[in-house]
């Protein structure tokens, strides 16, 4: 799979914190020694930097599609493996080690979760629920509402897409008049623009 470079990276910066954080040792592909790594978890990428603060990211790790199982032995303590049962031939098997057990469960859960096929398969079990909650006797949104506050039980609820379209309307109106004032070479503003009473 080709992925944009500059998408990568700009998303690797985003200020935005990341799903998981913390150190992690990713066992070399060369040698079988593990190499202490920075690790952020954002999305279904793992991107990985040799230390922490590092402005470029030493690589990724695409998780849609990866397994992630413990790999725990004596001589290797707290490790798991990021593989790809059915992926196309050359995918490679990341095995990684965290620093502790909590740490470790942390991780493999995190990791395990983050593939848009998980969130998809969550999301239609939710729904699953929702739907059967609906046809147990479940109140509408309206009905419950109205339980809880005479206001809603007197008015009902406000209709959000209609003032949606309402504001959005006058929000166009103002703009294609402002425009036109600019177009115009009126640069003054005389008056409010949006009559907030």
């Amino acid at each position: 799979m080709k992925l944009h470079e500059t998408s990568v990276l700009g998303y690797s910066r985003v200020a935005a914190p990341p799903d998981r954080q913390g150190r992690l040792y990713k066992k070399s592909e060369r040698s079988s020694s593990y190499q202490r790594r920075w690790c952020e978890l954002r999305g279904n990428l793992l991107f990985y930097w040799e230390r922490q603060g590092d402005r470029e990211p030493l690589g990724l790790i695409l998780l849609e599609g990866c397994t992630v199982e413990l790999q725990e032995s004596a001589t290797e303590p707290f490790t798991f493996e990021i593989s790809y049962s059915h992926g196309p031939p050359g995918y490679r098997a990341y095995k990684m080690a965290a620093e502790d057990q909590a740490s470790m469960e942390g991780w493999v859960r995190a990791l395990s979760t983050a593939s848009f096929n998980y969130l998809r398969a969550l999301l239609t079990d939710l729904e699953g629920q929702y739907r059967a909650n609906g046809a147990l006797g479940a109140t509408p949104l309206e009905e419950r509402a109205a339980q809880r506050s005479p206001l809603v039980a007197e008015v009902g609820l406000p209709d959000f897409e209609g003032l949606h379209r309402q504001f959005g309307e006058e929000i166009m109106k103002l703009k294609a008049r402002w425009r036109e004032g600019r177009a115009g070479g009126d640069q003054t503003v005389q008056g409010d623009l949006i009559d907030l009473e």
